[in-house]
């Protein structure tokens, strides 16, 4: 007993040390310490070494413009980063500010592994050594990622290493430079694959359609394998008409990170104006049952959606009723994965939640389309894709930054797509509370008398809960904290002139796999 009191008392002081002053209340307690520390080593976005790539962009509008990929950064204390892409000889280091943003400019020379006009063909996949984009820094950060050009852009919450995984399936959009002809030659759908430890296997199955294939002559179903150290990067992209790599599956010895994307893409293939896409692929460990997908505001029809399942012969649902079946984990459009508007055509932009049957995980992708189906006059939107969180993934406190610094350029029009379970009323609980960061500090409001309206519920409970999903405006750049006593989902996007972005606003990524119901016990 006294060595285990004597643990105890320096674990208290440890966590005293590294804890804002209110993580586990005023007084810090051996029953506070097992009840928060499980939410502590919870796998988040949230961490001190990171590895991805950026899939290349379209920049033939945007020359003679300064075109960048941006990485912004926030931490709640002061510590020394650094960013670099070794392959490339990149290296710059920067001090964080304290609950503040930081922006680290990368040029698509160096932060890509690839660059092409219009005019050429895509590149055949190989591995680029040392072409991964690498943050690292001695306490943890938030990192978002945003390829700014001008004209085009899009962008993603980047997950650490510590939330890898080593199985996915890849979620992106297909060629379209069939619309294009004499100007486009490709615009190919691609899968950037980093490596984030030395000695990784890595092996992609090539799903699409039944048009596919990669610049380097791959066809559909087949299976391509790679040997790689830390920092490399694998792309794969398609070649010609129509090729998309959705529903392609990555597997690896070790943990790597997948970033999928579009040179420039219309959302449907038809809907002209072709925006830049990218996201960060979930790994498949993080799944789960329900996922509420919010509507896109301001357009008038409804979001695509495409539907991966974990295993195979997955029954999906829509609002509770069965919309389809997902035949193979991965693989083409229609089998290993499906494609539908969130609505009928005729309804107009609605949320949705989608679930897979009992015990089966599900993954969902949310695709903004053009604004040429809306016909004039045209909302300020561009496509975008957004990964979704489960229900089973949801959060009590997230921090995060919009993907521009105050006073500098960013996108004119920020919001959040906040995802809540109601009180008793149908109302937002009265708990929930929104902060800015002013003068180095967070300043908090609730949520419910800061952002007044009307929600939209959703039309389908989970476990005899309700949701409604809350459209906030943020007020300027800058950082910003969400909390509450129940757990909530939230994803940023915004609009400038022609251009967009989307993407989750935080994640956990808990594995799912490995149940883990009983708390930890100090001793």
């Amino acid at each position: 007993m006294k060595k285990y009191a004597i643990f105890l008392s320096l674990l208290i002081v440890f966590l005293g040390l590294i804890l804002p002053k209110n993580a586990l209340g005023q007084t810090v307690t051996e029953e506070n310490i097992k009840k928060n520390l499980p939410h502590m080593l919870g796998a988040n976005n949230v961490g001190k070494e990171f590895w991805f790539t950026i899939p290349p962009c379209f920049e033939d509008e945007s020359a003679g413009f300064s075109n960048f990929i941006k990485i912004f950064i926030t931490a709640p204390t002061a510590t020394l980063v650094t960013v670099e892409v070794p392959g490339k000889g990149f290296l710059q280091t920067r001090m964080t500010i304290p609950n503040d943003v930081i922006e680290v400019n990368i040029t698509p020379v160096i932060g890509q592994c690839w660059t092409k006009t219009a005019g050429e063909k895509s590149v055949p996949e190989q591995v680029y050594p040392g072409y991964g984009i690498h943050v690292i820094a001695d306490d943890p950060l938030v990192v978002y990622c945003v390829v700014r050009y001008r004209y085009t852009s899009d962008g993603f919450l980047v997950f650490p290493v510590s939330s890898l995984g080593r199985e996915y399936i890849v979620a992106s959009y297909p060629d379209m430079s069939a619309m294009y002809t004499g100007y486009l030659e490709d615009s190919p759908s691609m899968c950037g694959i980093t490596a984030a430890y030395d000695d990784t296997e890595v092996f992609f199955t090539l799903g699409g359609n039944v048009l596919t294939k990669t610049a380097g002559g791959v066809k559909t179903g087949n299976t391509i394998s790679a040997r790689m150290n830390a920092g490399d990067v694998w792309l794969i992209a398609t070649m010609g008409d129509e090729g998309d790599v959705t529903g392609s599956k990555v597997r690896s010895s070790k943990p790597v990170s997948v970033v999928s994307g579009n040179y420039c893409t219309n959302i449907p293939t038809t809907n002209r104006w072709c925006d830049y896409t990218v996201e960060m692929d979930i790994p498949v460990f993080t799944w789960g049952q329900h996922l509420h997908v919010g509507k896109v505001p301001g357009r008038k029809y409804p979001s695509i959606v495409r539907i991966f399942a974990k295993e195979p012969n997955t029954k999906i649902y829509r609002d509770g009723k069965q919309v389809g079946v997902v035949q193979t984990s991965g693989g083409i459009i229609g089998k290993g994965f499906l494609e539908m508007r969130m609505a009928g055509m005729n309804e107009g932009p609605r949320s949705a939640v989608y679930s897979g049957e009992p015990d089966k995980p599900i993954g969902v992708t949310l695709y903004n389309t053009g604004v040429e189906e809306d016909g004039s006059p045209y909302p300020n939107s561009d496509p975008f894709v957004m990964g979704i969180t489960p229900i089973e993934q949801y959060q009590k406190q997230i921090t995060f930054c919009t993907p521009g610094i105050y006073g500098a350029t960013g996108f004119p029009e920020n919001y959040l797509n906040l995802v809540y379970e109601t009180d008793q009323d149908g109302m937002i609980p009265e708990d929930m509370e929104f902060a800015e960061v002013q003068s180095g500090q967070f300043v908090w409001y609730k949520i419910r008398s800061k952002f007044a309206g009307i929600d939209e519920l959703f039309r389908y409970d989970i476990d005899g809960k309700k949701f409604a999903l809350k459209l906030i405006t943020l007020p300027h750049d800058g950082v910003y904290m969400i909390r509450g006593k129940k757990p909530f989902a939230c994803y940023s996007f915004g609009y400038s002139s022609f251009d967009s972005y989307g993407y989750p606003t935080s994640a956990a990524l808990a594995d799912l796999e490995k149940p883990d119901t009983i708390p930890p016990l100090p001793i």
